[in-house]
């Protein structure tokens, strides 16, 4: 892949990323990035002052972009808050699927240990992006008896761990996967089930919001 013009950082980060999807975070160095861009040794640390510099880097636009996605993911799934909530999780573990050297960047023990203050306010975009829909979520109707902080912490510890299991070759072949999209759905419907993604029902809208007892059913129940 030799670089013959253009944005030397730009191209950095792109081939670090192809280096980490093939052989993990562990195998970039700006010497090894140089010889593949076809530059001299000492051209990365023109925008890079070492390997942590640029791996954080990669990390804060990993963090940027599946926020993005994550807010594609939400626009697209309407006006429902719980629908929404439950895309930003499904966008979130596709995202890591489909970029993983980016998800692994930002979740790298040595990224993390070296983190600048970019890096934190780009975590916590990412952070406050879950929790604002986790709010909304819950004021429509999902788990109201529920402490948010503790929903938030629940979600997201669902969300990352499917995406750090799905993202990963080595824990994909630890499960008998024959759709993967389809077991995603399945783990992120125990955190937010596509049932309860359609706007609530009110009283007048149906007879079945109430058992043969006339007590509300078990759908109700979890919504109020």
């Amino acid at each position: 892949m030799p670089y013959h013009h253009g944005n030397l950082r730009r191209a950095l980060l792109e081939r670090a990323a192809e280096v980490i999807a093939d052989e993990g975070v562990e195998a970039v160095s700006l010497r090894g990035l140089a010889r593949d861009l076809g530059v001299s040794h000492t051209a990365p640390s023109r925008h890079f002052a070492d390997r942590r510099t640029l791996l954080a880097e990669l990390a804060k636009d990993g963090f940027r972009r599946s926020v993005e996605a994550m807010d594609a993911g939400a626009e697209a799934a309407g006006s429902d808050p719980i629908a929404r909530y439950r895309a930003l999780g499904r966008s979130y573990v596709r995202f890591a699927c489909e970029n993983p050297s980016y998800f692994r960047a930002l979740n790298h023990p040595e990224v993390r240990a070296h983190a600048d203050d970019e890096l934190h306010e780009a975590e916590s975009a990412w952070f406050e992006t879950m929790r604002a829909g986790a709010a909304a979520a819950q004021r429509a109707g999902w788990h109201p008896e529920a402490d948010l902080d503790a929903l938030v912490a629940f979600s997201v510890a669902a969300a990352t761990g499917a995406a750090a299991l799905f993202g990963e070759r080595r824990h994909r072949n630890l499960l008998p996967i024959d759709d993967l999209d389809a077991l995603a759905d399945a783990v992120l419907d125990l955190t937010v089930h596509r049932s309860r993604t359609t706007a609530l029902p009110t009283p007048a809208d149906s007879d079945d919001a109430l058992d043969s007892n006339g007590a509300p059913n078990d759908h109700e129940r979890r919504a109020s």
